[in-house]
């Protein structure tokens, strides 16, 4: 795979970026616009053209090497004000001497503190390769599962789901954030891991034993399985979904249970809580249209999870949510599709912007999270980068201040550096 540098008005759709892309405010400040490995849609294109981002940088299939960029159109030089100074030299031509103002001085450069991981890398990895290695069970199964290899595989999925578990109950802050289980490839393992921890510090807060949280958190771990029977090409669709296609996607949790039921892996309680994860308290989902009272406490519980995971995520094609837009969107569906208290538990011990994050505002300025408990932790208390100054988004004097952006340090704009 090469990169090549193209004119934003050659983009097309599909395109995705080698390099993020910035556009410059009102204010002379640089502001993220897309991530790398963004996928360009119509509307991107088009900002980024009002916005006129004269060049982006695109992955490509074939070398750039003999490929020239158009040179951009000459620009049309107005005359110059009166009140510019004219100097002339006898053997030269006339020279226009502008007085420039002064560049506006870089930030001065911020100690990186990484923001504090909950699972360590080692048994991030072991949680991932688990999930791998059992769906890989159950999506290459045309001359039928191999049940020694499966048992094998849900044995290691369980000594991870209790290493899990043991993670939570030793935590002292009783808060969980999921930033750092975030990936950009392999969605659907690290998908399974974020699920699976999210559902069991909410089981904790809702007052499940040790063992119901452990067989709540090997159901969450194990709740998309079904997709591996779905083709990826539709699992991964950019576009819009035919009926036959969404039909097909539905029903995942379906064929999860049964697949998992016919090799005998599990429970009752384990292939309900994977069947209904999709099921909405007002009767709406699918694939019975149970109503809330009718729904088991594992998949209500899972469904929050994998909704707010879901739409926080990086997808080929869309940009997450803020953690904040994900709380209200989640909000706005209480008594719809999910149940009042599971969704006061689950958020109640939910770190939406850990300290030391960097956050961009929408006033253009960068900053870092110093705090976010209690009622600070939709809007945070941010000190600006490179200062001392601190903005309390809680107060009522910075109402009109919000969060527009969540940035991992290759995403800063030039200017923006570590020490």
């Amino acid at each position: 795979m090469y990169t090549c540098t193209i004119r934003t008005e050659d983009a097309k759709e599909g395109m995705k970026l080698s390099e993020p892309v910035y556009i410059v405010t009102t204010t002379g400040t640089n502001m993220l616009a897309a991530r790398k490995d963004t996928t360009l849609d119509m509307n991107l294109i088009r900002m980024m053209t009002i916005r006129k981002v004269p060049t982006i940088q695109i992955y490509s299939e074939t070398p750039p090497d003999g490929v020239e960029i158009p040179p951009l159109p000459t620009p049309v030089h107005k005359p110059a004000p009166a009140s510019l100074q004219l100097e002339l030299t006898p053997a030269s031509a006339p020279q226009v001497t502008v007085q420039s103002t002064p560049e506006k001085p870089k930030p001065p450069p911020e100690k990186f503190v990484q923001v504090k991981a909950l699972v360590d890398e080692q048994l991030r990895t072991e949680a991932v390769d688990s999930v791998r290695k059992l769906f890989a069970c159950f999506s290459a199964h045309e001359g039928g599962i191999n049940k020694t290899t499966a048992y094998q595989c849900v044995d290691n999925l369980e000594g991870v789901v209790g290493d899990l578990l043991g993670v939570l109950n030793n935590d002292t802050s009783g808060l969980i954030h999921i930033n750092d289980l975030k990936h950009f490839d392999e969605y659907t393992y690290h998908h399974s891991l974020s699920v699976s921890m999210l559902a069991m510090s909410t089981g904790r807060e809702l007052g499940l034993d040790s063992d119901s949280l452990f067989r709540l958190g090997r159901c969450a771990m194990m709740h998309d399985i079904g997709k591996q029977l779905i083709p990826l090409e539709i699992i991964n669709k950019k576009g819009r979904l035919t009926d036959a296609e969404y039909n097909m996607v539905k029903n995942h949790s379906v064929l999860g249970a049964s697949t998992l039921k016919s090799a005998a892996i599990g429970d009752v309680e384990l292939w309900n809580g994977i069947m209904f994860h999709h099921e909405k308290v007002n009767g709406s989902g699918y694939p019975k249209g149970l109503k809330g009272k009718d729904m088991p406490l594992f998949s209500k519980i899972i469904s929050v999870a994998d909704v707010y995971d879901a739409v926080t995520s990086y997808r080929a094609y869309r940009t997450p949510m803020l953690p904040s837009e994900a709380f209200e969107l989640i909000s706005r569906e209480v008594n719809v599709a999910f149940e009042l208290d599971i969704v006061r538990a689950f958020f109640s011990k939910l770190e939406l912007y850990p300290p030391n994050t960097i956050v961009e505002l929408s006033d253009t300025r960068l900053g870092i999270v110093v705090e976010s408990e209690g009622a600070s932790r939709l809007r945070p208390v941010i000190r600006i980068w490179g200062s001392t100054e601190l903005v309390n988004l809680g107060s009522a004097m910075n109402k009109g201040v919000s969060i527009i952006g969540v940035m991992n340090p290759a995403d800063l704009p030039a200017g923006y550096e570590f020490a």
